[in-house]
């Protein structure tokens, strides 16, 4: 008997020693306890970290003060936690620590994209991710010889370079730094835009051309003969 005493009159004594020294903290009207306040400068109801918080009851509160300091630019009232990310600036709206940026698809790697723009949380100046593009310049991203850069390949039906015309005799322009994008400056040089050909010295052979039973690689394809 005295054993089961004991058991019980121990927990049930420091019980009670825990809600005298504890109780009065937790109970009572909440406006009367202390609370952390941090300006909020944009009130947009999230308050700045950066600062020093006053402390302060609900009742005696400065004006323009919260109790969320959650707030990563406090002179913005479009920037704060879950805000709309707007892409393509030196703004972190959403105060995640990454910044938007929008991109397309480069599926085919050739560095032109195509299809819907997609928006990417990037660290700021972070590099493109692979297999996308700051650009939509691509008519066809299954196909990595087919972009702006191209050259057109006449008599093959497509549009290589995709200025929107096929197997037309596109005018030159002087590229003076060599970054493949011409000024508008028109170049007086006679060639073509590519350097496809096997044999410079027959006009019957070059890509695309019909292949004989002659010996001869007439289509430029590495394979002499082939399917004949």
């Amino acid at each position: 008997m005295k054993k089961i005493i004991l058991n019980i009159g121990i927990p049930l004594t420091l019980l009670i020693v825990a809600t005298l020294i504890i109780g009065p903290a937790c109970i009572g009207d909440e406006n009367d306890y202390s609370y952390n306040w941090w300006p909020d400068t944009d009130q947009d109801g999230l308050g700045d970290s950066s600062v020093n918080p006053v402390n302060a009851t609900n009742n005696n509160a400065p004006a323009n003060h919260v109790k969320d300091n959650s707030d990563c630019d406090d002179n913005n009232a479009d920037v704060y936690p879950g805000a709309t990310e707007t892409p393509d600036n030196t703004i972190d709206e959403d105060c995640n620590g990454l910044y938007g940026y929008t991109f397309y698809q480069d599926k085919d790697g050739d560095g032109f994209g195509a299809g819907n723009p997609v928006i990417l949380d990037l660290d700021l100046g972070e590099e493109t991710p692979v297999n996308y593009s700051t650009n939509d310049a691509d008519c066809d991203d299954n196909n990595d010889a087919i972009n702006p850069l191209a050259d057109e390949i006449f008599n093959n039906g497509i549009d290589d370079n995709c200025n929107g015309e096929t197997d037309t005799d596109d005018v030159r322009y002087i590229d003076a730094d060599g970054d493949g994008y011409g000024s508008t400056q028109e170049s007086a040089a006679d060639g073509v835009f590519n350097n496809l050909d096997c044999d410079d010295t027959n006009d019957e052979i070059h890509p695309y051309a019909v292949e004989k039973n002659n010996g001869i690689d007439d289509d430029c394809d590495g394979v002499i003969d082939e399917g004949i």
